[in-house]
């Protein structure tokens, strides 16, 4: 990641404002799913791809203008949301119903009786398929927004190039939903200032690691 990485460490500082308005767009976003239904469920999921997903596209379009040193700021992140929100929604319901769908299958699978019973054995296949994509389709993300908003891509194009770069760099996507992981574990747990603090940093490096591994894959 380090093609892009020392101007995602530059911006921790120097674009603060943006960091901070990017905490806030994300945590109202996601204080209205907790509103709705809290929890973590498959309505809570599905609400969170609707809701946060468009925000987070325009985010990550705005993280990704910073590490590719493209003139970038709060007003246009504020533009990013109108101009994007239709193009992260696309991105993020892929994953959301997957997502959904593997715990609608958990909790089948943990109300059919406990291994082996053969009403378990029913719920058991579908529970690892879908938990499998769950788990390739949130990796993926972490690419597929940059390439959604910034790079363009759609479709089957889209996904196949997102999990190509999974294949091929695992680490990135890995480390920025752990980096999200203790930021959303130190937030409710410690103080929940951590919350709005953890967006910025989280898309800064998801977007540093995608157009680091994306040149290098055309080198």
């Amino acid at each position: 990641m380090t093609g892009h990485l020392p101007a995602a460490f530059r911006a921790l500082w120097h674009e603060l404002p943006l960091l901070a308005a990017t905490g806030v767009l994300i945590c109202t976003a996601a204080g209205l799913v907790v509103l709705v239904s809290p929890g973590v469920s498959p309505l809570s999921v599905l609400l969170g791809a609707l809701v946060i997903s468009p925000v987070w596209g325009a985010v990550i379009a705005t993280t990704d203008a910073v590490v590719r040193a493209e003139p970038t700021g709060v007003p246009v992140l504020l533009r990013n949301v109108r101009r994007h929100a239709v193009a992260g929604l696309a991105v993020g319901v892929v994953p959301g119903v997957v997502v959904a769908v593997g715990l609608l299958n958990w909790q089948l699978f943990a109300g059919s009786g406990s291994w082996p019973l053969p009403s378990s054995a029913v719920f058991a296949v579908p529970l690892a398929v879908s938990g499998c994509a769950s788990v390739l389709l949130l990796l993926a993300s972490c690419y597929a927004f940059s390439l959604r908003v910034t790079a363009g891509l759609r479709g089957k194009q889209l996904w196949f190039t997102a999990l190509h770069l999974v294949a091929r760099a695992p680490l990135v996507p890995l480390g920025v939903l752990a980096l999200a992981f203790v930021a959303l574990l130190l937030g409710t747990s410690v103080t929940a200032s951590l919350l709005l603090l953890a967006p910025g940093p989280v898309a800064l490096f998801a977007s540093a690691g995608t157009w680091t591994e994306k040149h290098a894959l055309h080198r």
